[in-house]
């Protein structure tokens, strides 16, 4: 009989054993395949969600409230030999038609054909003006809307200067349109599409990008760029940032340049009122005698009792001044005729000056400064230029100074009727002209320090300063670069939570439950089949042989077994995906995640499960080589794991025992004394020590039994005591998982917490706020003040105890545990630290070391 017939023959005889054997390794191999599949299901679908919110997408370039050509996406097309698309991007908010069901932080999307090329989905738009809109499935679902029906679109209007800035009206923030549903986009129909790495998909309306354009008087004008990967050749980053810089155009820096010719000037301002201070710096540069000018809204002038009130007043460089009058000092102001006709003024007077500046939350600060009146000048020439007064949104547009409506309080009692006649016949020209170093001083901005620069026309051209300004200017410094997106949202998802650890973690104890379970199933039956193993051995086969007989036989069903598993292992990550869908949901935040059976993962589990059980299987066996052939032939097999407890094997135990368990304690004094950031992990290593301590104890004392029980037992518990005494190994094995699994049950509900138990606490993680409100539309003014409220239509008596801190978001991936993947552009929150440190809001548990010992919220 051939090796291979006697261990087939062997199988089948001891099939019932070897059943036991086998069920223990296909359940090893279905817990720990099954866990690995689920890990890499959760990576799969991350991975793919990065393909259907980004398309083909590779690069994408986001300005925010900044627009540039929509050209632009065409002209860096042809340079990179790739698709590119330019798109607006809005925040609103959306409700169905009658208005019960709203949904905020709703993201509006102005597209063109373009775009939904590198989604590779068909455009749903019959013309560039079609006035319907296309909804994703997510947004659909959450108002409740079909194709045909009407919703409310309510848009967050960008404007021409931030709304930070004082003088930006603050009435006209958002517009509101009712229009139809036209389809609903799904996954196919790029419907999900998102430039931040979250798994859960926004809220998405798209409607034609000439109709968004005109609604928001942005014609011609894009806010986001998505640069496409061609397949020939890669695309870097350096390359696509380059490329930006060769095709952009001064209008893609919001600035324009404009022939004044009665002044024999050339004119650089701002669509954005303000010149970006890189901007500024670049066009000091661009050209010939560059003429530097800061006109701002003064709320008064003032010469002992008497006042002009809401004036411009220019700010402007030597050169201007110098053509004005002559050279000035910080010190002094020059004014014109009809400025000094109504104060009263004559040169050596001083002029007071009263203007706004901007403090946090909109909150306007008044301030003044008094200037000698250095020189009288009539309005004619250079100080009779309207131009130099900026288009201040709400007073440069209106036709009467009554009709102002600028974003800061404007008394309208206040202006008189030679106001009027002034405003008739010079609009905003400025009444004042101070130096452009004074001016900086008193009204400069992190939007700007200047509203226009000249050049003169002998010495320079139109051609020559633009290209100056566009080569020296770097597009990054005002918000035009690109993020490499595609690589960001693979790389979250690969650095994102790791489900098959996870599962494997879970799934720790049924493992190695089976596997104690596969070896001890094999100790059984080496046991029964002792006689079998005694003949081969008298009919002179060797130990070395016959061990690696049962070796063979256990790899045999090891293999079946995971084999088995493997199938087995499929069924169990179908039932956990299936869990994650349902009444686990919450634990992937919603997440859609798809089954996906990776067969280097099967490969890699079915394997495992052999190698882990082959070696449970040889454990077993290790001592077979020391039975003498008339103990196995007698069918009295003696199993020991431990052997004969000796005294130095005790006092071996008792040591680990002490050792162990001190180490715990210092573990845990240790934590304690470090905060509460360790002690989670402080908590479950203690535990294990004091596990491996209280099996050295456990041993020690059954060893001790064993040597006291050497006269006949007639009581029960003396039968109790022998019998848990005979098999050292398996006792303590039975123990161990018992105790492993009871601590795990008891650790995980100690440390379960009741999120809401210290949420009124300063030092919780809510910071002992009692609301958290989002709004989709940024809040410019201060909610603690009754004005704010009330514009805001919020009631007062509801309000009246409650105690506002409002913070500032830039926008970016959830870093929360919400989000599967891990945040590569993160959430950035501005906060006002000294709100925050009167509250002792939050628990600070480290922070940086600095010279100064401050520490939490005095870092900021």
């Amino acid at each position: 009989m051939s090796i291979f017939k006697l261990v087939k023959r062997s199988i089948l005889f001891y099939w019932r054993s070897n059943l036991g054997i086998l069920l223990a390794v296909l359940v090893s191999t279905a817990v720990l395949t099954g866990a690995l599949l689920v890990g890499d299901s959760v990576r799969y679908s991350l991975s793919k969600t990065v393909t259907e919110r980004l398309g083909s997408t590779e690069f994408s370039l986001f300005s925010q409230d900044r627009f540039f050509r929509q050209q632009l996406a065409d002209d860096m097309a042809k340079q990179l030999d790739t698709n590119a698309a330019s798109l607006i991007q809005l925040r609103a908010m959306a409700s169905n038609g009658d208005g019960s069901i709203r949904a905020n932080s709703v993201q509006v999307l102005g597209v063109d054909e373009s775009f939904f090329k590198i989604g590779s989905a068909a455009n749903p738009f019959g013309n560039d003006k079609d006035e319907a809109v296309v909804l994703n499935r997510q947004l659909a679902e959450k108002i409740q809307v079909r194709p045909g029906d009407e919703i409310v679109l309510r848009i967050a209007k960008p404007g021409v200067m931030s709304g930070e800035i004082p003088l930006t009206p603050d009435s006209d923030l958002t517009t509101a349109f009712r229009l139809n549903v036209k389809s609903i986009a799904d996954e196919s129909a790029f419907g999900r599409f998102n430039l931040q790495a979250n798994h859960i998909p926004p809220f998405n309306v798209f409607v034609p990008i000439k109709w968004l354009q005109e609604k928001i008087g942005r014609k011609g004008k894009a806010n986001t760029l998505l640069i496409a990967q061609d397949r020939n050749y890669k695309i870097d980053l350096d390359t696509v940032n380059q490329a930006i810089k060769s095709s952009w155009q001064l209008s893609d820096t919001a600035l324009e340049l404009r022939e004044l010719k009665k002044l024999g000037f050339y004119e650089l301002y701002s669509d954005r009122v303000f010149i970006d201070p890189p901007l500024s710096k670049a066009a000091e540069k661009a050209g010939n005698d560059a003429a530097e000018i800061l006109t701002y809204f003064i709320n008064e002038l003032k010469l002992n009792d008497r006042t002009t009130p809401y004036s411009m007043v220019s700010a402007v460089s030597k050169s201007l001044t110098g053509l004005i009058y002559g050279d000035i000092t910080d010190a002094d102001i020059i004014i014109n005729q009809w400025l000094a006709d109504d104060l009263g003024a004559k040169n050596g007077d001083m002029i007071e000056l009263a203007y706004f500046i901007v403090g946090p939350m909109r909150k306007l600060v008044e301030q003044k400064r008094s200037f000698l009146v250095r020189a009288i000048i009539p309005i004619e020439g250079l100080a009779a230029d309207t131009n130099l007064m900026p288009d201040f949104p709400g007073i440069s547009d209106v036709n009467n100074c009554r009709d102002w409506e600028p974003g800061i309080p404007v008394k309208l009692d206040r202006i008189r009727k030679k106001d009027e006649d002034y405003w008739d016949k010079y609009k905003g020209t400025p009444k004042a002209f101070v130096t452009i170093s004074a001016g900086k001083s008193m009204w400069q901005n992190r939007y700007g320090d200047l509203t226009a620069v000249r050049y003169p026309l002998k010495d320079n051209t139109a051609a020559e300063i633009s290209a100056n300004i566009l080569t020296s200017a770097n597009p990054a410094s005002i918000g035009l670069f690109f993020q490499p997106v595609r690589r960001q949202g693979l790389k979250a998802g690969t650095q994102g939570t790791d489900f098959g650890q996870l599962f494997i973690g879970f799934s720790f104890l049924i493992v190695t439950a089976a596997v104690i379970l596969t070896g001890l199933i094999f100790v059984f039956g080496v046991e029964t089949r002792a006689e079998q193993v005694g003949m081969l051995l008298a009919i002179g086969l060797t130990k070395r042989l016959i061990k690696r007989l049962l070796l063979l036989e256990g790899f045999i069903l090891a293999f079946i077994g995971a084999v088995l598993g493997v199938i087995a292992g499929l069924l169990y990550t179908k039932a956990m995906i299936f869990g994650l869908a349902t009444i686990w949901r919450i634990a992937v935040s919603g997440a859609d995640i798809k089954f996906y059976a990776n067969p280097l993962t099967m490969l890699i589990g079915g394997v495992s499960a052999v190698v882990i059980s082959l070696s449970a299987v040889w454990l077993t066996l290790r001592s077979l080589q020391r039975k003498p052939a008339r103990e196995l032939l007698s069918g009295q097999l003696k199993w020991q794991f431990f052997g004969a407890a000796k005294q130095t094997k005790l006092n071996a135990g008792l040591l680990i025992a002490t050792i162990s368990a001190a180490a715990a304690v210092i573990l845990l004094i240790t934590a304690a004394a470090s905060g509460s950031k360790t002690m989670a992990g402080a908590f479950f290593g203690a535990g294990t020590l004091l596990l491996i301590a209280g099996l050295a104890v456990m041993h020690y004392i059954l060893a001790r039994i064993q040597h006291g029980l050497e006269k006949p037992m007639n009581s029960l518990r003396g039968l109790s005591l022998r019998n848990s005494t005979r098999r050292l190994g398996r006792s303590l094995t039975v123990t161990g998982l018992l105790a492993c699994g009871v601590f795990l049950v008891v650790s995980v509900g100690a440390n379960r917490q009741n999120p809401l138990l210290d949420a009124d606490k300063r030092a919780s993680g809510t910071g002992g706020f009692a609301l958290f409100a989002e709004s989709s539309v940024a809040i410019l003014h201060d909610l603690n003040s009754p004005e704010a409220r009330k514009k805001l239509g919020l009631d007062e008596k509801q309000l009246e105890d409650a105690d506002f801190v409002q913070l500032r978001v830039h926008q970016g991936d959830q870093a929360s545990c919400f989000n599967l993947n891990r945040a590569q552009q993160p959430q950035l929150i501005g906060v006002q630290p000294d709100l925050l440190k009167d509250r002792n809001a939050f628990l600070f548990t480290r922070s940086i070391e600095n010279k100064n010992g401050a520490d939490g919220w005095d870092l900021l």
